[in-house]
């Protein structure tokens, strides 16, 4: 039994240790920033294609930043190593099953309860969302502060329905503070950790 709770403390070390950089918190931001921008133009579709820029960004800084001073260790799925991406798959799996049934919905000529329920209360069904997406990956991947990402998203976007300002503004603000924390994290990480001379990725 302790060897498995060491595992998981050495997991949640490392963890803490790999995204204390603050670099998915940027990513993050930018997203936000940039689908908050593309609220207030007739190409929303374009925030799609920066995404595919945003992704390999974050691991470009990681070997930039990361990697030379803290390298990386992996766990295997069985140490419980997988259960971020698990996590992730799910999400992203839901995410696309929801827009699916609403796209449907959205075509029939009797439209499901569910369809009004949402386009009554978009903006707190999608601020609970994200809160909950955000609260989940905090608890994976030891990551206390995206707890208070997820409270700052459910009052952004909850609120977004009825607060008489454009979605984009509260899409902007939510991008704006995740993203100048990252920034503020990478820079205090950059400092307290040097290069190091050797490669320290534990394969």
């Amino acid at each position: 039994m302790s060897g498995n709770i060491d595992l998981k403390e050495l997991q949640r070390k490392a963890m803490s240790s790999f995204h204390e950089d603050g670099i998915i918190d940027i990513m993050i931001g930018l997203l936000g920033l940039i689908w908050g921008f593309s609220a207030f133009t007739d190409a929303s579709s374009l925030s799609v294609i920066w995404v595919a820029v945003v992704i390999p960004s974050y691991w470009w800084l990681k070997r930039e930043y990361t990697l030379p001073r803290i390298g990386m260790v992996r766990f295997s799925p069985r140490g419980g190593g997988g259960l971020p991406r698990i996590l992730v798959t799910a999400l992203v799996g839901a995410a696309v099953a929801v827009g699916l049934a609403l796209w449907w919905a959205a075509t029939e000529a009797s439209k499901p309860f569910y369809y009004y329920l949402i386009a009554d209360h978009w903006g707190i069904v999608m601020g609970v969302g994200v809160a909950v997406t955000g609260a989940l990956y905090a608890r994976v991947a030891y990551l206390p502060r995206f707890y208070a990402y997820s409270v700052l998203a459910l009052v952004l976007i909850g609120s977004a329905q009825y607060s008489g300002l454009p979605f984009g503004v509260h899409l902007i603000t939510l991008g704006a503070v995740v993203l100048g924390y990252g920034v503020i994290l990478l820079h205090r990480f950059i400092g307290r950790y040097p290069v190091q001379a050797v490669d320290g990725q534990v394969g």
